[in-house]
């Protein structure tokens, strides 16, 4: 958009113009100033589609979205996963209430871990030199709706190993996840 001083110079010059008999100066000033674009608005890019999806063991309104597999620097091999409570509105019960529940997840580190079927290996978390996990693994109560990103640094398979399976506590493995470099 043209700012407010540079208007006003056009709207003086036009004024100018069109005393002198010079109308073509004045309709192309205004046709300038009448061709003034609106401002673009910014388009949020569209989230990425997941590699893989799982419904929850033990609440099928449960969701996780395998988001990424990727090797990054230093030999590792990120994970990052979404859990969504996808339930929606509820049905009327004897009370009529209708209410959906949150639903509750916990997990356990022995059963965040991934096998690089080429090489028929496990690989679980990696630590720090305190032996902290590198990992930001949410858990906790979902609401009907919400969503709840989660992500993990493991060792990297070797180079010739193209896909894994990775675990996650309360759903079935996801096979023939492909990694990205």
């Amino acid at each position: 958009m043209l700012g407010y001083g540079i208007k006003r110079a056009f709207c003086a010059i036009a004024l100018i113009a069109t005393s002198y008999g010079i109308a073509g100066i004045a309709l192309s000033l205004g046709a300038a100033y009448a061709q003034e674009r609106p401002p673009q608005l910014a388009q949020t890019p569209a989230a990425p589609a997941p590699l893989a999806t799982g419904q929850g063991s033990n609440d099928p309104d449960l969701r996780c979205d395998i988001m990424e597999v990727k090797r990054v620097s230093g030999g590792a091999l990120s994970i990052r996963w979404r859990m969504v409570n996808t339930a929606g509105a509820g049905t009327a019960g004897l009370t009529g209430a209708g209410a959906t529940k949150p639903i509750a997840y916990t997990f356990h580190w022995d059963e965040v871990y991934y096998i690089d079927p080429a090489e028929n290996k496990k690989y679980a978390v990696i630590t720090d030199a305190n032996n902290n996990r590198i990992a930001g693994i949410w858990d906790g109560e979902l609401a009907p709706g919400q969503q709840r990103l989660s992500w993990a640094k493991f060792a990297a398979p070797p180079a010739a190993s193209t896909k894994i399976s990775l675990s996650i506590s309360g759903f079935a493995p996801f096979e023939d996840l492909p990694i990205s470099q």
